[in-house]
């Protein structure tokens, strides 16, 4: 059986980010792992940190089950501070990550991409992309984003290959996956937002606007290996769109 790792910076990211890539791979028969980086206590202004966090363990657990997504760990840190964090539990941290992917053993590892405008996610990248580098196992690295904003940040990091993965038939359940968020799903609308977003990526990532599919995420990899051609054959239709062009075909303008 395939397996994935899914690192999520906060209990929403993941599903909000690659949900309809991820519920690909469990239609596949993948066992996928989340690891959950902070505990999203400051993710509301109405409701007290404390509060929130129990709601929203609550709220992680009922998607969950939902998907079916047995395999969890959270390290419970505050929100907000992953990338404050001492050098001492950070050590620690990395190798806890280090033997939790050693011993699940993935073909492939997720993570939010260096662009991410959060400070949690921005964390999680690093600290992921050291825990898979020095692991002993070569899992696929592949990266996923939520709060991109382009004209802040624009260096990606290395990238061998850009996906976009069609999402149509899997949208329905990734909105109720995100809905099962009431309290981020409240304040911010978030199955709303992610519709609009998932939306335009059909569309601004598709080769000179063909409109192949009404939703779409957008994945990038890190480096090709092995794991490649398995993380492909469980989608049911991927798009390499590692070069998008603008305008005039014969002058291939990179857009």
């Amino acid at each position: 059986m395939p397996k994935a790792i899914i690192f999520n910076p906060h209990d929403d990211d993941g599903i909000l980010g690659m949900g309809g890539t991820l519920i690909q791979f469990l239609e596949k028969d993948w066992e996928v792992m989340y690891i959950q980086m902070t505990d999203g206590r400051h993710g509301s202004n109405e409701i007290p940190p404390q509060k929130l966090k129990i709601i929203r363990e609550k709220e992680s657990k009922k998607e969950r089950e939902f998907l079916g997504i047995e395999k969890f760990y959270n390290f419970d840190i505050e929100d907000g501070t992953l990338g404050k964090i001492n050098k001492k539990k950070r050590d620690k941290i990395i190798k806890k990550l280090i033997k939790l992917i050693e011993n699940f053993k993935p073909n492939i590892v997720f993570l939010p991409g260096k662009t991410e405008d959060h400070v949690d996610h921005r964390a999680t990248y690093q600290i992921g992309r050291e825990v898979v580098q020095r692991s002993k196992l070569k899992p696929l690295e592949v990266y996923y984003f939520n709060w991109f904003f382009p004209f802040l940040k624009q260096d990606p990091g290395p990238i061998e290959r850009i996906l976009r993965i069609p999402i149509d038939k899997q949208w329905e359940k990734k909105k109720r996956a995100i809905q099962l968020h009431a309290s981020q799903e409240k304040r911010g609308r978030y199955s709303q937002l992610i519709e609009g977003l998932n939306t335009y990526l059909s569309l601004i990532y598709s080769h000179y606007r063909k409109k192949t599919c009404n939703k779409a995420e957008v994945l990038a990899i890190y480096k090709l290996n092995k794991n490649y051609e398995l993380f492909v054959k469980s989608l049911r239709e991927v798009d390499d769109i590692t070069e998008v062009f603008h305008g005039r075909k014969s002058e291939r303008i990179l857009a």
